[in-house]
């Protein structure tokens, strides 16, 4: 051991005698000047390139070791990949110290209206603030299925206000009340704008008091992580919108390789079947029926056990994709009802079953947020208030069986719920997942319920 250590000590010495003697220090002037917080989120990085050539700093090795050492810029602007622009280069958020004080909302125009800006519109004006959110990842286009361009602004219009359409075709003016519905978040009185330079116009009161609630609670450091209502709403508007076919096919991906379909074998685990009976119970039945319309002996396939499943989820001659064979009727009927969603309803169904991996808990938790919206709203007119049995019946039949956030964070996750009770709980690790999952499906049932309540 005192040989081991000696050996280590004139290693460490030698290193230092080599640091000292073969790099030379930087001047003061070359020194990077790094601000603690930024005043705006606009970019300061074209400023920084322009104001003169970069200073490096030599880290030549030893010739004996034939080493190559990292190189240290000390440069006044940050190194950035050349398919990064400046301006996406500096909306990085994860980390970013807060740059604003105040957070409030205002009355935005609806997308396309004629006092609203259009896709093509170029940069934000002095009245608004960008958003320190980058569009894909970092700004660059390294990321598959990102959208950075809106190519057709009336169906991105039409798909963020399907009741601009109906207004065109009953009157060829909106209201001065569709126009207070929509509202914005500000930062210090400036308007957000979505990570590609739209306006952060949002159909909800309620909704821009959640997400302006997301950006005040953020304290010294921004976490992206925090703000769920920000991500749905910004990905309906610039993603979903843009490109809903993308969006589609994702989203019935996960019918054929339904979670919900996968049953445990009553014989062999009664445990996590009798568990999966009683989140899964209905499910299928209240879907098939209630919302696609399907007589109640189209049932979608299920498989129990593991044999049967990889039976019947292999290709085959009646089977020629792989995962379960549902009838076609009820892809069908499944496709149709998803293209009738509008952007904000599909980016809240595209998250939950992306997070479930099940088009059923999906399904089910927007289709019940809808229903649960409609059924307020039913309750508090006056015909309601004034003793309708029938009304009554209904909003209590719905409290009922109401699949709301916490449930679907359940159904997503039986099979693992039941291994942490059988194995244990992993710190770092299952209590993320779990609070991961259930704010995924909290937050989109509340987007599906704010914007069908508006």
């Amino acid at each position: 051991k005192a040989r081991r250590s000696s050996i280590m000590l004139n290693t460490i010495v030698t290193s230092v005698r080599v640091a000292r003697t073969k790099v030379p220090l930087p001047s003061s002037t070359s020194l990077p000047i790094i601000s603690a917080a930024l005043p705006s989120p606009t970019s300061a990085l074209a400023a920084s390139a322009s104001s003169g050539p970069s200073h490096h700093l030599s880290c030549d090795a030893p010739a004996a070791s034939q080493r190559t050492r990292r190189c240290m810029s000390t440069s006044s602007s940050p190194k950035v990949n050349t398919n990064v622009t400046p301006a996406a280069a500096d909306r990085r958020l994860a980390g970013r110290r807060r740059f604003y004080k105040h957070v409030g909302i205002a009355p935005a125009s609806p997308p396309g209206d004629d006092g609203n800006e259009t896709p093509s519109a170029g940069r934000a004006a002095a009245s608004s603030v960008d958003s320190p959110i980058s569009a894909g990842v970092d700004g660059t286009r390294s990321a598959t299925g990102v959208t950075t361009s809106i190519s057709d602004a009336a169906r991105w219009s039409s798909l963020l206000n399907p009741a601009r359409q109906q207004q065109h075709t009953s009157s060829s003016s909106s209201s001065p009340r569709d126009k207070e519905e929509w509202h914005t978040v500000t930062l210090d009185g400036r308007a957000m704008r979505t990570p590609l330079g739209l306006p952060l116009s949002l159909p909800s009161l309620h909704l821009a008091l959640a997400v302006a609630s997301e950006w005040d609670a953020q304290r010294t450091y921004l976490q992206p992580a925090q703000m769920p209502l920000m991500t749905l709403c910004c990905t309906a508007i610039d993603q979903v919108a843009s490109d809903p076919t993308a969006h589609r096919t994702d989203v019935m991906r996960y019918l054929r390789n339904d979670t919900s379909c996968y049953w445990a074998c009553p014989a062999e685990d009664r445990s996590l079947y009798r568990r999966q009976s009683k989140v899964w119970e209905g499910l299928h039945d209240t879907l098939s029926n209630g919302l696609l319309g399907l007589p109640e002996e189209v049932r979608p396939a299920q498989a129990h056990g593991g044999s049967e499943a990889l039976l019947l989820s292999r290709r085959s001659g009646g089977n020629r994709q792989s995962g379960l064979p549902h009838p076609p009727v009820l892809v069908t009927k499944a496709e149709l009802w998803v293209e009738t969603l509008d952007a904000w309803t599909l980016t809240a169904l595209y998250s939950a079953c992306a997070e479930s991996k099940s088009f059923f808990i999906g399904a089910a938790l927007v289709h019940d947020a809808i229903k649960g919206s409609a059924s307020s709203t039913t309750s508090s007119t006056p015909a309601a208030a004034d003793g309708g049995e029938a009304a009554t019946d209904e909003n209590r039949a719905y409290q009922e069986m109401v699949r709301d956030g916490k449930w679907a964070a359940e159904a997503a996750r039986v099979e693992e719920e039941f291994n942490i009770e059988c194995w244990g709980l992993v710190e770092g690790g299952h209590d993320y997942d779990r609070l991961n999952c259930s704010i995924q499906m909290h937050a989109a049932a509340f987007l599906a319920r704010t914007v069908a309540s508006a």
